[in-house]
Order: structure tokens, then sequence, then C-alpha cells
């Protein structure tokens, strides 16, 4: 294997480790046990171990940075939330290779995909107000709605907009809106889309499906977009006040961390979009490099 197909597979490899290592921190948090105070220490920059309350491990703050320079990550937050509070929260690392700055509590990140779990919400949200059935046929609510197949088109339903095994090939025409194309010919273009399994019968990842559940959100919930009603729904009553869901914002907040581009050699670069950001919750990747979409940003605290 040579060349950008060598390079292509080496980057896979980096990715996935790189996940990999998220994950195993997030099992970290998650696996925090509960014990009474008398049986461990408070470690730096965790609360105070009380009964009740998670006993973090000891060696959490030595092996976040070995990871970090295990997978080539220049920096991260890390909060650890336990019976609705905030019992660890602390940054490592810098914000950006070029310029610096040290990553901190409250330093904004650009957080991807995890945005269709937002989107995921406000739909379950309107189910709950009786203004949407999880089974509805999509093209009920949307008769422009087409797939390939006129019986798939007719029997899409609303969860099948998040299952991801629509049957649709993984990342279904994710290039047409990197082209620049908007919201409503990325979703007509899956009509173009000649799948890849029957309906149902297998896991493809796909993003365009994501535009097409976002607009039917904002309708249900009586307003003109995704946005819209994540703001009200979700960051307001939240108290989100310094997340965000626009590249705009991200980039005018002073405490943002710059995506990274991996390279096997010498390491990590700052990086910039490759294709334009839009305002919608299509595949939530950051403006890294990743892909064409609504850009959202959280931060640990």
């Amino acid at each position: 294997m040579t060349g950008p197909y060598r390079a292509n597979a080496v980057g896979r490899q980096a990715r996935r480790a790189a996940r990999r290592f998220l994950a195993a921190l997030a099992l970290v948090a998650a696996a925090s046990t509960i014990l009474p105070a008398k049986l461990g220490a408070q470690q730096p920059g965790t609360a105070p171990a009380t009964v009740g309350r998670p006993l973090l491990p000891p060696d959490l703050e030595s092996y976040i940075p070995k990871g970090m320079k295990l997978y080539d990550l220049p920096g991260l937050a890390i909060g650890v939330v336990f019976d609705g509070q905030l019992v660890y929260s602390k940054g490592f690392g810098v914000r950006s290779r070029a310029s610096g700055g040290a990553v901190d509590t409250h330093t904004l990140f650009q957080i991807g995909s995890t945005t269709k779990a937002f989107l995921a919400t406000t739909l379950a949200i309107m189910v709950d107000r009786g203004k949407l059935n999880w089974d509805d046929r999509v093209v009920d609510l949307d008769p422009e709605f087409q797939l390939q197949d006129p019986w798939v088109t007719r029997e899409f339903r609303v969860f099948d907009l998040l299952a991801q095994r629509s049957g649709l090939p993984s990342y279904a025409n994710d290039t047409v809106g990197m082209l620049g194309a908007d919201e409503t010919a990325m979703i007509r273009s899956l009509r173009y889309v000649t799948p890849v399994t029957s309906f149902r019968a297998g896991f493809t990842y796909t993003n365009i499906t994501h535009l097409e559940a976002d607009r039917i959100v904002a309708k249900a919930d009586g307003l003109p977009d995704w946005n819209a009603v994540l703001r009200k729904e979700l960051f307001d009553p939240l108290g989100m006040k310094d997340s965000s869901n626009t590249a705009a914002a991200i980039e005018a907040a002073p405490n943002h961390a710059q995506g990274h581009l991996w390279a096997p050699s010498p390491r990590s670069s700052p990086t910039t979009s490759v294709a334009p950001a839009t305002s919608t919750p299509m595949s939530r990747m950051s403006r890294n490099g990743s892909g064409s979409s609504s850009t959202m940003a959280a931060s640990a605290m």
C-alpha cells in the first residue's frame, strides 16, 4: 500500500486509536467507585471524597497526559458529573499547537457528531409533548422526502432518520454539502442514491437523514430551524450560555480550542475547514477538515 492510500489507512488507524483513548477516559470517569471517604484520599483537582460520592482513580491525572502523548492530542478537558453535580473538572494541554494557550474547564471544544444526541433529545421532547410520534411516516410530515425505492420512501419513519439502518451507503452524498449545496439540495439528492443493503438490514452511518430530522423537529416546535429549537429547548433551560452551534460563534470566543490534523510525522498541526460550515445539525463534525456541517462547542464546566 503506497501513496495516498497508505496515508488514508494510517490516518484511519490514528483516529481509531484516539477514539479508543477517549472512550477509555470516559469509562474511567463512568466507572468511578462509590466509596466512603476513609477508603481514599482527595486527589488534586477533585472534589472531596465523601460518603455517596465517587472516589476518582488516584492515577487519573497522570494517566491523561500519558494518553495525550501516546495519541498526539494537543489538549482536552474532562468533567465528571455524579448525581447531577460536577465533582471533578480540569483542563490539560494547549488550545492550539500554533499559538498555545492553556486548556481550562471553560475552553470550548467542537464536539462533532456528539451533537446527534442533542437532535435525538429534541425529537424526544416533541414526542413527549404529543407533537410527533416515533413511528410517524416521514412523507406524511414532509411530502418532499423521497428515496430511490418507493416502498422504503413510504415506510421510512421518524425513528429511522436517526437509526443508521436506512440501507444507504455510509456517508451517503456528504460530498454534496462539501461542494456547497444547501440543505434542501442535500436532502433531495438522497433520491438518486442506490442502497447497499435492504432497508433496516444493517448499520450504515449517514448524516443527511439528520438534516431531514432537524426540519421535522423545527416544524413541530413552530420554529424556523433546528438551531432555534436547540437554543429554546436545551441551551437556555440548562444555562448553557457558553455553548454555541455556529462556526462564527466558536471563532469569536477567545477561549476555544482549534482543530488539529493528525499526521504520522512529526505531529498534529492546527487546521481549518476544507468545506463551508452550514447552520444545520447534519453530521456535527468540527471544522477541522472533517466535513461540512453545523459546528457545536461545549466546555467541561
